[in-house]
């Protein structure tokens, strides 16, 4: 992107992006907001309201596997994972999300993780996680395993179909993610819309 992504203008009012993102989903039943960053400017800049608390990655160098281990450091439940970069993130989806965390699997176990999957892909910055996948991602950290899903097989996962998600956002808007200039301006474009 050639800058933080964190902290892209939202028109009108030129909102930083992480605050756009953080009140799309104020709607959901969330304690507070956990921001997992290493730049000491970000809580001067991002605009986000109480009660939002920045931590520094304790795992620096170990991408977003490193900050997911860091936010469930700082909670005891639940916590809904969302990267910084989705403008249209819909609290439609994770409410659904929540829903499923809620459920039980076959030998009615709790799920750790529900993690949407696009295109056959997982979405694991646009998911949920509980305090349980600790433990399985620190080791995978040890191991020096930095993929976001490298550690979804140590734990109970339940993944959510493409169709599941479209029966809430039909067009999949809440997973567009901006990486570049061409996807930011397309992303304005449909925040517009």
């Amino acid at each position: 992107m050639g800058r933080s992504k964190a902290l892209l203008p939202v028109p009108p009012d030129d909102t930083p992006l992480i605050a756009h993102v953080a009140r799309r989903l104020a709607s959901l039943p969330l304690d507070r907001v956990i921001v997992v960053a290493n730049d000491p400017t970000l809580p001067a800049m991002a605009q986000l309201s109480a009660p939002t608390i920045f931590v520094a990655d304790a795992y620096p160098g170990a991408g977003a596997l490193g900050g997911i281990a860091t936010g469930l450091q700082q909670i005891d439940g639940w916590a809904a994972v969302v990267a910084c970069d989705l403008p249209l993130v819909d609290p439609q989806v994770f409410a659904l999300l929540m829903h499923i965390a809620a459920e039980r699997d076959e030998q009615g176990e709790c799920w750790d993780a529900v993690v949407p999957v696009i295109g056959g892909y997982e979405e694991p910055l646009h998911a949920l996680y509980h305090r349980r996948c600790l433990p399985a991602i620190e080791a995978r950290l040890v191991q020096g395993q930095r993929r976001v899903i490298s550690f979804m097989g140590d734990v109970r996962t339940r993944y959510v179909s493409e169709d599941q998600l479209r029966s809430i956002d039909p067009q999949l808007h809440s997973f567009v993610n901006a990486n570049t200039p061409a996807e930011w301006d397309a992303a304005l474009q449909l925040l517009n819309k």
